[in-house]
């Protein structure tokens, strides 16, 4: 490469994605803002879904209209038929200079596929810390994952993850050994700081004048949807009423639904599914809850900092300063041992304080494309970071 040829001069590095799903969550909205901000004429980037259960997802008509082939293959349940599929791709649309793996264990596999195809940068990027859940592996799924991790360690060219946590939980307790780089994926700053109305949401919404709890993220059994239920109960018992939002959409529906109903709080529980009007309803929040069993680095979390929201989550979100690059403000930090009276006492001490000024934060995704865009560079020439 000659040092001195500007990056138009060199030919844009090709990257192909590998993610479970299209529909709006942390690792998926992330995904979107870098292809709305990321130069084509630098990086050309397709992706790939591997799932169970293959569907079209919400932000598949945006992608495609920015220039993005996204492939679906079969499910990754009918593995022989999983493998073919993905290796006409990685042989038909390439060659690929990097496949950039946003799933978890599976992932390995499909980067030792990459290697065995010739793609020269392969990367691993951990986004959930699932240390607890997978030290308690027997049997089938024990097995599975130690031949997912031998694949990993066997393909995998450069290691990159959203948390310590998580770059533990993919990695091991050596991972600083291994090179693991701890990246910032950014948020929509502009769009979360900016003060919104909220009257007309309100009445949208058919809220009465009460406080309002919020929290964003998909439903699935880690994000502890019930328990947050439990502590809305509690929160009426022994403070007042309060509405929850619940922004996001999945599996874990009806049993929400059913819990509310048991509880006698079908009136103040929202279920709003996904929503494109995210920062929105954070700035008709008065405090946003988030309950996880484990978390990589929340998306949502931060997006809640970045409005001004005070912030009640479990010690299953990792905030460590390594993992991030601001001050956080008015979190209270919980393990789910506590019990909801009192995670319910200590929404309300967040609620006491309310919303406070937008930090300033170096966490904003147009930084955070720059550094995608650079790691690209370097690692399709060749390079390591």
């Amino acid at each position: 490469m000659n040092p001195a040829a500007s990056p138009s001069s060199q030919p844009p590095v090709r990257v192909l994605h590998l993610t479970g799903n299209l529909d709006r969550g942390g690792i998926e909205t992330w995904l979107v803002n870098v292809f709305r901000r990321a130069d084509p004429a630098q990086v050309q980037m397709d992706i790939l879904i591997a799932s169970p259960e293959p569907h079209t997802g919400e932000y598949e008509a945006e992608l495609r209209a920015r220039g993005a082939r996204i492939f679906h293959l079969p499910p990754t349940g009918q593995l022989p038929q999983f493998l073919r599929a993905y290796r006409r791709v990685l042989r038909t649309y390439g060659p690929y200079d990097i496949v950039h793996s946003h799933i978890h264990h599976f992932g390995g596999l499909l980067l030792w596929v990459a290697r065995l195809a010739g793609v020269p940068a392969r990367v691993a990027t951990s986004h959930n810390d699932t240390a607890q859940i997978d030290r308690q592996a027997r049997g089938a799924r024990a097995i599975y994952l130690r031949l997912t991790q031998s694949a990993l360690q066997n393909s995998v060219t450069h290691r990159t993850a959203v948390s310590q946590a998580a770059a533990n939980a993919l990695f091991g307790p050596d991972w600083r050994a291994q090179g693991v780089q701890i990246i910032n994926l950014g948020v929509d700053l502009t769009a979360l700081q900016t003060p919104r109305p909220t009257d007309e949401l309100r009445q949208q919404l058919q809220l009465r004048p009460a406080q309002v709890l919020g929290c964003v993220a998909q439903l699935r059994p880690e994000k502890n949807h019930l328990f947050l239920l439990d502590v809305l109960a509690e929160y009426h018992r022994r403070h007042g009423p309060a509405y929850v939002l619940l922004i996001g959409e999945g599996a874990e529906r009806p049993a929400i639904e059913k819990r509310a109903e048991q509880l006698g709080l079908s009136e103040w529980v929202r279920l709003l599914g996904s929503r494109a009007d995210v920062a929105d309803l954070l700035w008709l929040m008065d405090a946003f809850v988030l309950p996880s069993h484990f978390e990589g680095l929340c998306l949502a979390f931060i997006e809640a900092q970045a409005a001004g929201l005070p912030c009640v989550v479990s010690t299953g979100v990792p905030i460590t300063s390594d993992d991030v690059r601001f001050p956080f403000i008015d979190v209270a930090r919980l393990p789910l041992s506590d019990g909801p009276v009192v995670w319910a006492d200590a929404v309300a001490d967040a609620l006491a304080h309310g919303r406070h000024a937008p930090p300033r934060m170096g966490f904003d995704i147009s930084e955070g494309v720059r550094e995608l865009t650079d790691f690209y560079l370097r690692a399709g020439r060749g390079e390591q970071p």
